[in-house]
């Protein structure tokens, strides 16, 4: 494609959506790589990640804490300082960075407190060499030298425009095949019929009405309702409008969580609310009782549906909310190329102290 024929970078987010079926399928068609013993032995976890990366981090913990006889705890990267070494001897570092980013090197660089070290990443040290990033490359030799575990998802240098589409989808599927390898996992690795006909999912016909007709309503601001453990790693569907159409971020909330102060706060200032919802029957009673309660207050509420168990959930509500957030983007004519600010990040973007 010449390189002034997609400037706002629409063709190219359209092949990569595209890209996910396959992508995700070959995934699944071959077994992931075999672990090794210190993975098998970890038992105590610190996982990190930001961008879309902190919902992968996010969702691994829940596979963990929920799952298996594991536990681990989230961490923001500005955690992992001198400051808290303490805290780190004996547990597992677990870094989610599809392009080892600066800031997700400030976590491995503290890789020496920890009883071991796992990295989920779409970049290899021969995929950082090739881009030019020898730095990266000696960063993944040696990491993987010393011991540490590098698990590899698609999609390498999936770059130029702000925001990834085929990465989140792929990381989501990482997170449960490394899970379903440990020992005394509670589920087995995912088959192919119970994800990917969750990539077919469509955004609710009234909601993606609402959005292109008056896309106003919803940038001013809207709320996410879901249940638990939706709730615990939901960020990245939230992420797509703040980073796919400039849009503020849309608070997450659990759906009794809601009624402690958000929906007061939203009665006084009205705006949209959407619900996400599984096939749990507590989730349907939740979702009835909510759209009742938004009826009554005038606030208007749309239910986006996906009919599988949280354990898959997300790849549904990723679909439905990819094809919501590039319809707007072609609707408003967004510039995902040189978005805003672009360039001038750098000084939290960059960051990242010596070890």
């Amino acid at each position: 494609m010449p390189p002034n024929s997609d400037p706002r970078g629409h063709s190219l987010l359209a092949n990569r959506l595209a890209q996910i079926p396959t992508v995700l399928a070959e995934m699944l068609a071959k077994p992931p790589a075999p672990l090794k013993p210190a993975t098998f032995a970890s038992t105590h976890f610190i996982i990190t990640g930001t961008g879309s990366s902190e919902a992968h981090a996010r969702y691994l913990a829940t596979l963990l804490n929920l799952h298996t006889g594991r536990t681990a705890s989230y961490l923001p990267l500005s955690g992992f300082t001198a400051t808290h070494r303490k805290a780190f001897a004996g547990r597992t570092l677990v870094v989610f960075s599809q392009g080892v980013s600066p800031n997700a090197q400030i976590a491995l660089n503290q890789r020496r407190e920890f009883a071991h070290t796992i990295l989920f990443t779409a970049t290899t040290p021969a995929v950082a060499a090739t881009a030019g990033k020898p730095d990266r490359a000696a960063l993944l030799r040696g990491l993987t030298e010393a011991g540490g575990e590098l698990v590899v998802f698609p999609l390498a240098e999936e770059y130029t425009t702000l925001i990834r589409f085929v990465g989140p989808m792929a990381g989501y599927l990482a997170c449960l095949q490394f899970t379903a390898q440990l020992a005394g996992c509670r589920f087995r690795g995912p088959p192919p019929e119970a994800v990917l006909p969750l990539l077919d999912t469509a955004p609710p016909a009234d909601l993606q009405r609402a959005m292109l007709d008056a896309p106003e309503n919803f940038a001013r601001g809207f709320n996410l309702v879901c249940a638990a453990p939706i709730s615990e790693f939901a960020q990245n569907l939230a992420c797509k409008f703040m980073e796919g159409v400039f849009w503020p971020c849309p608070p997450i909330s659990d759906f009794l969580q809601f009624a402690h102060g958000p929906f007061q706060q939203m009665s006084a200032h009205p705006h949209p609310v959407v619900i996400l919802q599984g096939d749990s029957p507590i989730e349907a009673e939740l979702v009835q009782r909510s759209v009742r309660m938004l009826a009554g207050a005038g606030l208007p509420a749309y239910v986006v549906q996906v009919n599988a168990p949280p354990l898959y959930s997300i790849f549904g509500f990723e679909s439905a909310f990819n094809r919501l957030v590039f319809a707007l983007m072609q609707r408003l004519g967004i510039d995902q190329v040189n978005w805003p600010g672009k360039g001038r990040d750098d000084l939290l973007y960059g960051f990242c102290p010596d070890a």
